[in-house]
């Protein structure tokens, strides 16, 4: 049993966007349409959203503290990125597909995202400043790394965490001592479920997540090798280990026996390194201790009340 700090450590950009999308498939039905929950002419869908789950997830762990991270930029990955383009290893930037606030759009089925960042905004300055948990937002920073971190370094003091994100980028983070919750399918994934799933260790997730980048509109434009698959990926990452095992087992080959994915493997060597570099998360120094000063109850009902949220009103004792 363990006698260390439980962490909640909570993905807070990925649940606003989870919450602003699933908002609008109900409305219509269909992904992309709808207008999503609206208060005297304001979306809410995001704020009355991230609240539900904090009350959802206090249910399931009451005994851990919450800590939210907030993306604020990637300045290491865009530095990276920016000169493997300028080098010609890879035609454009870590993240530069995705849609940018202020950023004018000339499509016209294109989604209005501004009310999604309107309501980020409302939380992370006064929404959750009633509740009991802890923001953490750095300059240049992808909360990906902050709650990394957090993992690490309290798992060294005989910590708990709970990650809760849909991101699969975090499999990597999977140990011992951290499990990943996605908040959708409700799953709970641990080191002996992914293991038995995968066949191999969750940190080799790095590995073959590099192998298999991640391209499109809502992705992170990473490139990894041409025609390797997740399938093929986790296949060599099962067998061999991780990228420098698989390069070495293929340059072990005679020539004439390499097809012409393992051909693509050694010649795209580089920009594998790149992606792997851009997969793997960060290990950050001094962040804040996990603790905050006491909430009052009454400000969290204050706060509900003012958005109309009377039908979470009872839970507010939750967090607090």
């Amino acid at each position: 049993m363990s006698s260390g700090p439980k962490l909640l450590l909570i993905d807070g950009n990925n649940m606003c966007h989870r919450l602003f999308w699933a908002a609008r498939t109900r409305q219509k039905g269909k992904k992309g349409e709808g207008d999503g929950l609206t208060y005297k002419g304001r979306c809410v869908e995001v704020i009355y959203g991230f609240f539900r789950q904090l009350i959802h997830l206090h249910k399931r762990y009451p005994d851990y503290f919450p800590i939210i991270a907030w993306d604020a930029g990637y300045t290491r990955r865009l530095e990276e990125s920016q000169a493997a383009v300028a080098a010609g290893l890879i035609p454009s930037a870590y993240k530069s597909t995705r849609p940018k606030r202020g950023e004018v759009n000339d499509d016209p089925d294109a989604i209005d995202m501004e009310p999604l960042f309107e309501q980020m905004e409302e939380l992370q300055v006064n929404g959750l400043n009633w509740v009991r948990c802890l923001q953490v937002m750095i300059p240049g920073v992808e909360a990906d790394d902050i709650l990394h971190t957090y993992a690490r370094t309290y798992a060294d003091w005989d910590g708990r965490s709970v990650i809760i994100s849909s991101d699969g980028d975090f499999y990597q983070v999977i140990d011992d001592n951290t499990t990943l919750y996605h908040p959708v399918k409700k799953e709970l994934w641990t080191k002996e479920r992914f293991t038995m799933e995968f066949g191999f260790a969750p940190y080799l997730w790095v590995d073959a997540g590099a192998i298999i980048g991640e391209i499109g509109k809502s992705k992170d434009n990473i490139f990894g090798v041409d025609g390797w698959g997740p399938t093929t990926a986790c296949k060599y990452v099962r067998e061999h280990g991780d990228i420098d095992a698989i390069k070495a087992v293929i340059e072990a080959k005679p020539e004439k026996k390499r097809g012409k994915r393992e051909r693509d493997f050694l010649e795209q060597w580089e920009r594998l390194l790149l992606a792997w570099s851009l997969k793997k998360m960060d290990m950050l120094p001094d962040l804040p201790k996990p603790r905050c000063p006491p909430r009052d109850e009454k400000a969290v009902r204050k706060y509900f009340l003012e958005w109309s949220f009377a039908s979470i009103l009872k839970e507010a004792w939750r967090l607090v």
